[in-house]
């Protein structure tokens, strides 16, 4: 593959690279003074301890099963570092729908001259001098659905051990600022006294003035009606457990997300002869108002949540495999 050629791709490859869906590729502990003081909503995940629980040692093991080795493999033989092995810690945080003030921070082992060499390679690379650092800026390319071409702006530095990226300049000079420690960092407001302290929980979302993210969404009524929400992921003593938490702008508000939740409960509790398994875990969440908080709270063993998981994802291959 050539040079170029890879390094148009390179943005996509690598975010996706460390965010795969149900791969345990996020990790380290949530560092608050990591995250900008403007930030109303993050995700953040802990690698090591999703290595270290039964539904994520049974989701490597499956994975390996589907040679996801030999993908990450030749990750690394082009971008000098493995995912699953280099990568310690990936924080996401954002400023409202406006992609352009999302950041993603990853902290890893990398091979930092190999990437910037690689990123230089962009026809469209640019240096930014900011403080003590440069940013590098580069547009990445990709296919759209329709076949059309789609460009973005990209930019990213290193920071100590810490890779930052963000299609906004603002958002990425922001970033370095908070980690240098000259703009306010996020350890009270939205991260203050949450269960982001949760101990056994390996993935954490969190987000406030959620009337602007629910405009993006139009299936998203009830993140309409709310001003705060936690998600917490984890699993102790062999059980893994979701904990949803939101606060509504109002009592009535609540009731009206609370009814909402019973409805989807109910709805899966009836498929219970089409999909049993999705009919047996519906069972095991609990639902719960108090004035304006509403509470949902799903715990099981992790071995029936991993079984649900694979079959949900064999029926999508199966249908992606019908299509093509």
């Amino acid at each position: 593959m050539k040079g170029t050629q890879v390094m148009k791709r390179v943005t996509p490859v690598l975010i996706l690279g460390v965010l795969m869906t149900a791969v345990p590729v996020l990790g380290g502990p949530l560092m608050r003074s990591q995250v900008s003081a403007t930030a109303s909503w993050l995700v953040h995940a802990d690698y090591e301890k999703f290595c270290n629980v039964q539904i994520g040692r049974l989701i490597i093991e499956e994975l390996r099963r589907q040679g996801i080795d030999k993908k990450l493999d030749d990750f690394a033989t082009v971008f000098s570092f493995h995912p699953l092995n280099d990568i310690r810690d990936v924080t996401i945080y954002g400023t409202g729908a406006d992609k352009d003030k999302a950041v993603v921070l990853i902290d890893g082992k990398f091979d930092q001259d190999k990437l910037v060499a690689l990123v230089s390679m962009n026809p469209e690379h640019k240096e930014v001098p900011y403080s003590d650092i440069v940013l590098h800026g580069w547009v990445d390319k990709k296919q759209a659905a329709n076949g059309d071409t789609v460009e973005q702006q990209m930019y990213g530095c290193f920071y100590g051990n810490l890779l930052v990226i963000s299609s906004g300049l603002e958002a990425a000079k922001q970033a370095v600022d908070v980690l240098k420690g000259s703009a306010k960092n996020a350890s009270g407001g939205l991260l203050a006294g949450s269960t982001a302290d949760a101990k056994d929980a390996f993935v954490l979302v969190m987000g406030s003035a959620l009337d602007e993210l629910a405009e993006q969404q139009p299936k998203a009524a009830m993140l309409k009606q709310a001003d705060e929400l936690t998600l917490v992921v984890g699993e102790a003593g062999g059980n893994m457990y979701i904990d949803l938490g939101l606060k509504a702008k109002s009592e009535d508000a609540a009731e009206s997300i609370r009814k909402m939740f019973d409805g989807f409960i109910a709805f899966a509790n009836l498929s219970g002869q089409e999909q049993p398994k999705l009919a047996e875990l519906a069972k095991k969440l609990q639902l719960s108002r108090v004035e304006k908080s509403v509470r949902v709270r799903f715990e099981s063993d992790s071995e029936s949540v991993f079984a649900f998981l694979k079959e949900k994802w064999q029926e999508k291959t199966q249908e992606g495999g019908q299509k093509n």
